[in-house]
Order: C-alpha cells, then structure tokens, then sequence
C-alpha cells in the first residue's frame, strides 16, 4: 500500500463546497440534508447492484468470520457502505470501510459478525442480503476507531471483532431486545415501530448526497456519498440506524443551522492521509480538530465520506464548540492516522 506525504482535505476533491439544508427532526433526532456538486464517477449502491449480476457471499475457500467475497456481475462500479449490513449465509455482517468494486471484479472486502450467536455452515452457499438498517453511528463510530488505528499500527483495515460483540450485547441489554443469536438486526426489529414513526418524519430530499446527523442536541455523525441515487438507496438504512442511538437520547434540542454549516465547514477542511483502497480509489482518514473519520477518492473526486465528533477533551465530544458556535479550524493542523 501507498501513502501519501502530503496532507490534503476533503475539500480537495469536491468541485464545489457542499452546502446544508434545514433539518427534518423527529424527537431528539435532527437530520441536516447534504447537497453538493454533481457526481462524474458511476457506480451503483449494493441494493441496487443485486438485480444486475451483484452478490455477496462466504469465502469459497472456506468461510472466515471478518471476510466476505463480493462478486461484480454489473458493468458498473458498486458501492459497499461503511457500516452496510448485510443479512444471511453463516452469520450477519457490516463492511468494515467502504469498498468502490470495479465491474467484473471478485474480491474480498473485511467485515465484522454482528450475530455473535450463529455459524451455521448449511447457509455456505446462500448469498447475502441488504439488511433494512446500516449499523447505529455509536458502533460505527468505535468501528471507525479501530480501523484507525489499526492502519496507523502499519496493519490492515480492520475493525475489533471482540468490541463490536460487545457493543451490539450492550445496545440490545438497554433497548431490551431478546435474540436467540444475540444478532444486531434483531435488536432493530424490536424496535422497529418506533424507528419507523421517527424514519417518516426524515425525508429524502432531492439532489441529497448525505446528512449531518445531531442527536440530543449533539451533532453525532456526517454521511456523504458523491451520486444522489446511490444515497438514495442508502437513505432509509441509515436513517434506522441513527434512529436507534436516538431512542436513547432524551434531549430535544437542535444546533442551529449556523453550527452544522461550522461542522461541515470543519470536516471539509480538516487534513486527511491517503492510501491505495481495497478496490478502486484512495482511502482517506484522518483524526483532528476535534473531528475523526474516513472517506473515498477516486481520481480528483470524492466519492465517499463519514465523520464524527472527536474531540481532544474527554468530558465533551462537541469540537471546538464555543459560545454555542462552533470555531473555524485551527491553522496548526495533526495529520489524519
């Protein structure tokens, strides 16, 4: 794998700045829609992909718990989703990084089991469907850690098989979800109702390529892809997933528009490290400014990006949050891990 000497920023690869929109809010979830520059590189999400010759499936060597096979039938690129779950064969899974697969390809992508309780071998053969929820920010979040650090230890992409069972043991202990296969998605189906009143309230709205995601007053998360059909695809799933984390948050509040244009203006210009990714493109992360996350670049054009509050300060997760607004970037910047 390459790396990058140099330090760019998100804002490096987008043709123009990406702008916010008024938040839909749905209780303690607030929802900011992301608009930005018209995408140039095709590709097509992985519910998409299914009905045009794409599948996921075990190793055909023999299944491995962190991996997956993805075959590109299409003659397009696909799009796996950091944080996409995908349900089915041996046991549940969710993408560790996000993977821009060439068409015809075969590769394998890292993963994580997010059903600690089932390996059931006479499902080797079965391929792997779109689950109706991404992963809860809160887990992609210490997933995105990991990886993290993982990468700056000079290792591969990978995710903590043991903290991600615990954090999913966790989130169905307070939700109070009973699974037979301790299984994430099972946790969402029991709460599926009230997911689904807080989903309608959030909508999709036209050109969207992401959101800015505040729960409890809190900015929590920010999603982005570059084609506004493949986020499309994506919309319902991830909003399930913020959902979840605010079904634990009491708060109310909303940021105002002011600090989730102050956010977004920080992630943009937040300094990024670059390397080969798994597929097509470069990946990016980086950990700085009170923001931490990571993206996908393939030539001059971001292709993928997710961040979250990371602050320096242990007692508060808000960066650089001052007065209730939020400060432009320092010009004494660390480079992203």
């Amino acid at each position: 794998m390459t790396t990058n000497a140099t330090h760019p920023t998100p804002s490096t690869y987008l043709a123009e700045p990406l702008t916010v929109g008024d938040p839909d809010l749905a209780g303690p979830l607030a929802v900011f829609p992301l608009l930005g520059p018209a995408p140039r590189q095709p590709y097509i999400s992985f519910a998409d992909g299914r009905t045009r010759g794409v599948a996921i499936k075990e190793l055909e060597s023999g299944a491995s718990v962190n991996d997956l096979l993805i075959q590109n039938g299409a003659d397009t690129p696909v799009l796996l989703f950091e944080g996409e779950e995908v349900l089915g064969a041996q046991q549940n899974r969710t993408f560790d990084v996000t993977v821009l697969v060439a068409a015809g390809a075969v590769l394998q992508v890292p993963v994580t089991c997010v059903e600690i309780g089932r390996w059931d071998p006479r499902r080797h053969a079965e391929s792997f469907m779109p689950a109706p929820q991404t992963a809860y920010p809160e887990l992609r979040r210490a997933k995105s850690r990991q990886v993290r650090e993982q990468v700056a230890a000079g290792m591969e992409a990978r995710a903590s098989q043991s903290a991600v069972w615990e954090n999913v043991e966790a989130k169905s202990s307070r939700h109070g979800s009973r699974s037979r296969t301790g299984a994430m998605h099972d946790v969402f189906e029991a709460r599926r109702r009230h997911l689904d009143e807080l989903n309608r309230a959030v909508k999709l709205h036209d050109s969207q390529l992401g959101a800015l995601v505040a729960i409890g007053g809190q900015f929590a998360i920010l999603d982005l892809v570059s084609r506004p059909g493949v986020f499309a695809a994506l919309h319902r799933p991830l909003v399930q997933g913020y959902a979840l984390d605010a079904l634990e948050a009491g708060d109310t509040k909303v940021p105002s528009i002011e600090d989730a244009r102050g956010f977004l203006l920080l992630v943009s210009g937040v300094n990024v490290s670059e390397r080969d990714g798994i597929g097509l493109g470069r990946e990016l992360r980086f950990a700085a400014d009170g923001v931490a996350g990571s993206g996908l670049v393939t030539g001059d054009e971001l292709i993928q990006l997710t961040a979250y509050p990371e602050s320096e300060d242990p007692v508060s997760d808000q960066p650089r949050i001052s007065g209730g607004h939020i400060r432009r970037p320092s010009t004494r910047r660390n480079p992203g891990r």
